[in-house]
């Protein structure tokens, strides 16, 4: 493997639907011979991750709204608004809340990065979008997302694997 030259504009990129919103791979850790994955993550309003850890290290750059995280053994969370950048090491514990009424915008990093890592999850775990597919409103709740993704599922479910006819 071999990393490449990769340039993407607003908006480019592999998409999928996350439980937590909609994210754009700007280079995946194909494109980077392994050494990171950069995604933007549009969050809807409550849209939460919940406390975990993993082998990567995470690094997170808040482009517009106001995210609450806690890293480590905090317990209180920090706000973090537009211009903030957090650094999470590797195996450390750590959460993130749109706590706002409105989307929420970050850019994250995961490095290393790996076919078997967090970014292989968000691939199976999500919904990917392909070019023209419609986004969902993100500037409603996370539930809308959430009921949007299930949809979707269970769509493409019917589609590879009709029912029976009585």
């Amino acid at each position: 493997m071999q990393w490449k030259t990769v340039m993407r504009a607003d908006g480019e990129g592999e998409q999928i639907l996350f439980k937590v919103g909609l994210m754009t791979f700007k280079a995946t850790s194909a494109e980077t011979n392994g050494q990171f994955a950069f995604i933007e993550t549009i969050l809807p309003p409550g849209a939460r991750v919940e406390p975990h850890q993993h082998p990567e290290a995470e690094v997170f750059y808040i482009l517009d709204g106001e995210i609450t995280f806690w890293i480590g053994d905090e317990p209180q969370g920090t706000i973090s608004g537009k211009g903030a950048f957090l650094s999470v090491p590797p195996h450390i514990r750590h959460a993130y809340w749109n706590h706002a009424d409105a989307p929420g915008k970050i850019l994250g990093m995961l490095a290393p990065g790996s076919d078997g890592g967090l970014e292989s999850f968000f691939r199976q775990v999500g919904v990917p979008l392909q070019t023209g597919d419609e986004v969902p409103d993100l500037t409603r709740s996370v539930e809308h997302l959430h009921e949007e993704i299930a949809r979707r599922r269970n769509a493409g479910l019917s589609r590879t694997n009709p029912l029976p006819k009585p």
